[in-house]
């Protein structure tokens, strides 16, 4: 298991996988709205991402900006889930950003199958490859990253 911090810095902006930087109640209230993870305490959201790869997405005044996460074996296979970006750091590409960060993630190298589950931004995950193989039965479509 890897649990080395990474950081990667653009435009002011900073991604981080240090989960002591995480703002846990602002990923708790934003991942609360969310149709992925409503039904979820946050007792139990907050140890499945103390328990992942957590990549904090954070503005130039240290704001939580965005969040995602990599279930993983760090070996064979990665699930993709609880990617956001706050509304008002919205429209400049950070969504795409913490997705690009975390699929080519070092740490996550030799990984060689990464999924998720969406019903929202598939041509941004077509974008960068993945391909949708069916539904998870909840009108979402399932989608892998082959390397």
């Amino acid at each position: 298991m890897s649990d080395d911090v990474s950081s990667w810095s653009r435009h002011g902006f900073e991604i981080n996988t240090d989960k002591s930087r995480l703002d846990r109640e602002s990923i708790l209230k934003m991942l609360g709205a969310t149709y992925w993870a409503r039904d979820v305490s946050p007792e139990n959201l907050w140890t499945s991402i103390v328990n992942s790869r957590a990549y904090g997405l954070y503005s130039p005044d240290g704001e939580q900006a965005g969040f995602g996460r990599m279930v993983t074996d760090y070996t064979r296979f990665a699930w993709m889930s609880d990617v956001y970006v706050l509304p008002v750091h919205r429209g400049d590409g950070r969504g795409k950003w913490i997705v690009e960060t975390m699929v080519n993630d070092p740490a996550l190298a030799s990984v060689h199958r990464i999924m998720l589950s969406t019903t929202d931004a598939h041509s941004l995950y077509e974008r960068l490859g993945f391909v949708t193989i069916g539904d998870d039965g909840d009108a979402r479509q399932l989608m892998q990253l082959k390397r």
